[in-house]
């Protein structure tokens, strides 16, 4: 009965997958499995695999489909649960194209998490389509990638480090938030954004389950790191996570710093005690350090604009703004004498009230000092971003001589202004012909006409395609042509009648600085007259004709009526005379 039972059961999956086979043969896509693309060290029927590397997995699958009325698939990866997949979760859905041999290639890179676990994991790749009949279909892909870089599963436990009674360890096997890495795979703090992000586990017993850390920054010649008072304590018996973010100097040099983590505490007795913890922060975004090995350069000061602030930071034409400085003296010695000059070499920006200097007083070295001024547009600036420029002129303790000039931006805005050649279409338009109109459009503003279009909409006007200008700066134009195509009025929704009068809209479409859309629009009216086919007369034609007709009946009838008149008098004439010799007899 057992292998009856098990026979059975056989012969329903041979069954199940003879069925999947055979619906699988009507699908729309299919896998071409004979090519190797870009991406693949094999093709499909010769094994291949996803390739797995620095932190990711490429995914490459090439569809073919026999529908050539597909243009485009939507494709969303499916890759598991949360717990066990091995990927970082995110929106990865996109759309793909055929490429000139009709293939849609779908080439995907996942990013992997950090504490990944070895084993093989499926990623289904939902395939949506519409086929050349309209109709809307889905298929899956189901590619299976091995992981071999991560955690071992099978791997025993890493004992914990041991607990030493009183004293405080850093949790290093597990990955907390801010931590692209544990301590054991090599913990690194973070920096981005002008700050250092370091984050510490410990792990212990203390007597009130508080423990506070203070961080030492090192020498302050040296540091990258901008000094305070960074302490933060937590709470919690057994697990205490300290996350501290320290700003960093603008002026850093790049290179490893220590920073050293002092964490205060009761111990289990009540007793204070104190440990340390050394993490290493690494600076790339900052300036390389001086050759200690150089020629020590002669004392001198150095001016340096740190900061530059607009307010407001868009202005007009006619309008006013205030530029805010920070001048840091980077140099050995103290600058003397400073004086800003500021101004512009592009038109449409000058110093309000025409004064274009200031002064200052000494600059010490290693201090900042600050400097604002007021500049102001003119009616005539082009929009865009305008530059000015600010000159520092300063001299040293022995009588120097030293110069510096930075050039800044203002976003400066104006209205658009348009002009365009004025468009009438004929008087009267035979259906089927087709009509030139220019689409000629100036720009008589400061700025720039983006996306210009112009189009015509009327009962019976069609144009070929919409006539697109594109971006027109400030003084130029853009030229095109028009073609309308002459329909009936019973071809536009509404009308029944087929000829007769039509007005249409002339549309100029544009977008300005601001990102407004405007439009511009210009009436035209003409008259549709029915197409005259060759051979055929016209009504008038016709009616001359039957005119023709008529007068050409009428006088062949004077005619005979004439002919019948002579008749009857020579008729007349020769009875009488008969009569006249019947009687002489």
């Amino acid at each position: 009965m057992k292998k009856m039972i098990v026979g059975f059961a056989v012969f329903i999956v041979v069954m199940l997958m003879f069925t999947m086979t055979a619906l699988a043969a009507g699908d729309t896509f299919y896998i071409d499995t004979e090519t190797v693309y870009p991406g693949m060290e094999m093709s499909y029927s010769q094994g291949y695999v996803p390739s797995v590397s620095n932190g990711s997995a490429r995914f490459v699958l090439p569809l073919k489909t026999n529908d050539t009325n597909i243009t485009g698939i939507t494709v969303t990866p499916l890759i598991g649960t949360d717990e066990d997949s091995p990927f970082s979760y995110g929106n990865y859905e996109f759309n793909v194209q055929p490429d000139t041999t009709g293939v849609f290639l779908i080439d995907l890179t996942l990013p992997l998490k950090a504490n990944r676990i070895n084993g093989t994991y499926p990623v289904t790749f939902k395939v949506k389509y519409t086929d050349g009949t309209g109709n809307t279909g889905v298929q899956e892909f189901s590619v299976f990638i091995a992981i071999t870089d991560g955690i071992d599963p099978n791997a025993p436990e890493a004992s914990p480090e041991p607990v030493i009674a009183g004293k405080l360890y850093i949790d290093s096997n597990s990955l907390y938030p801010g931590m692209t890495s544990t301590y054991a795979q090599g913990y690194m703090p973070l920096v981005q954004h002008g700050y250092a992000y370091i984050v510490l586990p410990l792990l212990g017993n203390t007597y009130d389950g508080r423990v506070t850390v203070t961080a030492d920054l090192g020498a302050t010649a040296d540091s990258p790191f901008v000094y305070g008072n960074y302490s933060q304590t937590a709470t919690g018996f057994g697990k205490y996570l300290f996350a501290m973010e320290i700003p960093l100097a603008k002026g850093r040099f790049n290179g490893s710093y220590p920073v050293t983590l002092k964490a205060g505490y009761l111990d289990t007795t009540g007793a204070k005690a104190e440990q340390s913890f050394t993490v290493y922060v690494t600076i790339t975004d900052g300036k390389n350090p001086p050759d200690p090995n150089a020629k020590q350069a002669v004392e001198k000061p150095e001016l340096f604009i740190s900061e530059c602030t607009v307010e407001p930071n868009t202005v007009g034409g006619e309008e006013q703004f205030t530029v805010k400085l920070t001048i840091d003296n980077i140099g050995a010695i103290r600058a003397r004498s400073v004086r800003l000059s500021y101004g512009s070499e592009a038109a449409g920006i000058i110093p309000v009230g025409n004064n274009s200097a200031t002064h200052l007083e000494n600059i010490a070295s290693e201090e900042s000092a600050e400097a604002s001024f007021m500049l102001q547009t003119t009616k005539d600036v082009l929009a865009g971003n305008q530059p000015f420029y600010v000159t520092l002129d300063y001299v040293d303790l022995y009588g120097g001589i030293y110069t510096s000039t930075r050039t800044f931006l203002v976003q400066v805005t104006q209205p658009a202004e348009i002009s365009y050649d004025s468009v009438s279409m004929p008087k009267s338009v035979t259906a089927g012909e087709t009509v030139s109109l220019p689409a000629n459009v100036f720009n008589i503003g400061k700025s720039t006409l983006r996306n210009v279009t112009v189009t015509l909409e009327g009962a019976g006007l069609f144009p070929t395609s919409s006539v697109f200008l594109g971006d027109i700066l400030p003084g130029e134009a853009g030229y095109g042509e028009m073609k309308v195509f002459i329909g009936m009025l019973s071809m536009t929704e509404g009308y029944t009648e087929s000829y007769g009068n039509t007005t249409g809209r002339y549309i100029i479409t544009y977008t300005d600085d601001f990102g407004e859309t405007h439009t511009v629009e210009q009436q035209v009216s003409t008259e549709i007259k029915q197409p005259v086919i060759e051979g055929e007369k016209t009504e008038a034609e016709k009616k001359a004709e039957k005119e023709a007709k008529r007068t050409a009946g009428q006088w062949w009838i004077s005619v005979l009526v004439a002919f019948a008149i002579i008749a009857i008098i020579i008729t007349v004439i020769i009875v009488s005379k008969f009569t006249r010799m019947m009687r002489m007899k």
